[in-house]
């Protein structure tokens, strides 16, 4: 047996244990007398699992410390324009740590679909400097700078959040 296979069996052995066994609770519901009050069964709300929560086995890593450095260019995190013609139909969106694009795509009503801004590896560094957590979101033409402004106002699921600008300058050196 493969490596692979032995850490997904170990993985599915692992779940089944710590899982609740449905046969389990019903034999020994049958061995014990009927409660008089019904038992509550915990159920999810769609809004409670359409919303884009930590999930439970993410670690929040701490974000490096860049020392306040100020960018050499205005602010452009949720602003309605950059002052330059911009990329129609997409943004550019850096999520909290142990949030799911899906789940956030979802909850605010986005089209997407979102793809990786930055080809990087998943490592801690890399997630703790937020590097795997940038995405280029699609959106209706038209609806950028409403997006932008929308998305900005939910900083418990979006770190960051801007419009794109469009190249319109030459090769360098030209």
């Amino acid at each position: 047996m493969s490596s692979m296979k032995r850490l997904v069996f170990a993985v599915w052995l692992c779940a089944a244990a710590c899982s609740p066994s449905t046969s389990a609770g019903v034999a020994a519901g049958a061995s014990t007398p009927a409660s008089p009050t019904p038992v509550a069964e915990a159920t999810a709300t769609i809004a409670e699992v359409a919303t884009a929560r930590p999930t439970a086995t993410c670690r929040v890593l701490p974000t490096p410390d860049y020392q306040n450095q100020e960018p050499s260019h205005a602010p452009v995190n949720g602003q309605a324009s950059l002052g330059v013609p911009i990329q129609a139909g997409v943004i550019l969106v850096e999520i909290q740590q142990c949030r799911d694009i899906q789940a956030i795509l979802g909850k605010y009503g986005l089209p997407g679909p979102a793809t990786r801004y930055l080809d990087v590896l998943e490592s801690d560094e890399m997630i703790a400097n937020g590097a795997t957590r940038w995405y280029r979101i699609a959106v209706t033409p038209g609806t950028e700078s409403a997006t932008v402004v929308e998305l900005y106002r939910h900083p418990e699921d979006i770190e960051y959040v801007q419009l794109i600008p469009e190249f319109v300058g030459a090769a360098a050196g030209g």
